[in-house]
């Protein structure tokens, strides 16, 4: 009991002894601010956000790699089947590679011209070679007719190119089915392209393919106007 009392008053006494002796006690721990603190949190929430930054960047360059695109030819405006491709007909589009898909790169652009489409290219699709040959897509002995048509005159429905139809003349005001020099039986053709309906004088635009021998005699009955369109089936 008289140690453990002893021990305090030695303690004492020699703190009393030092600052007689001018040696100051040893300085307090210091203690930190709230200023201190702000700064600390302050640089911790600046390091998360560069980490999350960060983090965005690496998984949109990896998206990118894994998502390869190509350059390639795109059809920049309608192109009627028969008709020489010009330089105005493509764009240039980019596209993800996929294997299943075969379009043009737009290196080949070159070449491309001056090539004739073998189908209707409808703006904004991709070209392929199918698409495309270096003659006018019409077989040996056909020929390529303009019918313009009006309501009535063809199938409500429409009509698609490859479509089979039926060229029929049909009366014209003095009641007869032909003009002279027309045919006057009908004629089977297929259908190349079909056009867009003026809307001025609401007359739809028909392109078929015919034998050659029926194009001269269906071209002078289209001038007249008296003609109409019979849809066949697929296996007629």
């Amino acid at each position: 009991m008289t140690a453990r009392v002893e021990a305090p008053a030695r303690a004492a006494v020699g703190q009393l002894a030092q600052a007689a002796e001018g040696t100051p006690p040893p300085p307090a721990p210091p203690l930190r601010s709230a200023a201190a603190r702000r700064r600390v949190s302050r640089t911790s929430l600046v390091l998360s956000v560069l980490v999350v930054l960060l983090g965005g960047l690496v998984a949109f360059a990896a998206g990118q790699m894994l998502t390869a695109h190509t350059d390639v030819l795109a059809v920049a405006q309608d192109v009627a089947v028969g008709s020489t491709i010009t330089a105005d007909d493509l764009t240039v589009a980019s596209v993800p590679t996929d294997p299943h898909l075969s379009p043009i790169p737009a290196t080949q652009q070159p070449g491309v011209v001056g090539m004739v489409a073998q189908v209707p290219l409808v703006r904004g699709g991709l070209l392929t070679r199918a698409q495309i040959g270096a003659d006018s897509g019409l077989a040996a002995g056909e020929l390529l007719v303009a019918l313009p048509l009006k309501e009535g005159q063809f199938p409500a429905r429409g009509l698609t190119a490859g479509q089979r139809v039926l060229i029929v003349p049909t009366p014209g005001s003095s009641g007869t089915s032909a003009a002279r020099g027309t045919t006057s039986s009908s004629t089977e053709a297929t259908v190349a392209e079909v056009g867009t309906a003026n809307p001025t004088t609401q007359v739809t635009v028909v392109d078929v393919r015919l034998r050659e021998a029926d194009g001269p005699a269906v071209a002078q009955l289209a001038s007249t106007g008296n003609l109409a369109l019979i849809l066949l089936s697929a296996g007629s």
